[in-house]
């Protein structure tokens, strides 16, 4: 009820007591939804009656460069739901600069340029899959405004560490009641330039059972991100 209240506080939430059938994503001319069958047969049916479809991919998709695909297990069931970005990884490329110049150099204009790209594409994956790369990413993007050798260095290390690396987000059917779990934690000037670092990982997990403390779960949030203080 404080739920609902918060929500909205004068007429209550347009949603309460309502169920989801159906969830969809659109990026300009690609979609992507799943629910119930019923949602999904009404929804191509309607596109399909305003747009012509180019193409409908079933249980093995990819979308806004990630794949997402159902695993089964060896009787043919589906076991769980897999999401890559190894195309994404795959089309990372280093910075190329002169290795000889010294560390701590500004980037002239060139190499400023080639770093911001090559930190837009490595943001885009550390914030959807790739979570080992969060701490080290942040660290290299609080340099964005005016990068040195050393930080063109740091960015190209982190790109081998993530192509060698790869990780894979999987997501499973989990039985009976779910709850949210969340571990937070923060540092104090625990960064080379002595600025502070908090993080946080949030997990789908089965509910709590009496005398049992592990739990199946999967992740579903997770960030590290610089403390701005004042």
């Amino acid at each position: 009820e404080a739920l609902e209240l918060l929500l909205d506080p004068i007429t209550g939430s347009p949603a309460h007591g309502r169920e989801v059938v159906g969830i969809l994503l659109i990026h300009v001319d690609d979609s992507f939804f799943t629910g119930t069958p019923e949602f999904m047969n009404f929804l191509v049916a309607e596109i399909g009656r305003e747009y012509k479809i180019g193409s409908e991919d079933w249980n093995d998709i990819m979308f806004c460069g990630q794949r997402t695909k159902w695993l089964y297990d060896l009787q043919g069931r589906k076991k769980c739901i897999d999401v890559d970005q190894e195309r994404g990884i795959e089309d990372l490329a280093e910075v190329v600069y002169d290795k000889r110049l010294d560390p701590d150099l500004t980037c002239d204009a060139d190499l400023h340029h080639q770093f911001r790209s090559g930190v837009g594409a490595v943001n885009w994956l550390q914030s959807r899959t790739q979570y080992q790369a969060c701490y080290p990413f942040s660290r290299i993007a609080s340099a964005l405004a005016a990068p040195t050798i050393k930080d063109l260095a740091a960015l190209n290390k982190l790109i081998r560490q993530i192509r060698a690396d790869k990780v894979t987000l999987r997501y499973w059917p989990l039985p009976g009641p779910r709850r949210l779990i969340g571990f937070p934690d923060a540092s104090y000037r625990n960064n080379a330039d002595k600025s502070s670092q908090r993080g946080l990982a949030c997990f789908i997990a089965t509910e709590r059972l009496e005398g049992c403390e592990d739990a199946w779960g999967s992740l579903v949030e997770y960030e590290s991100t610089k403390i701005k203080r004042t």
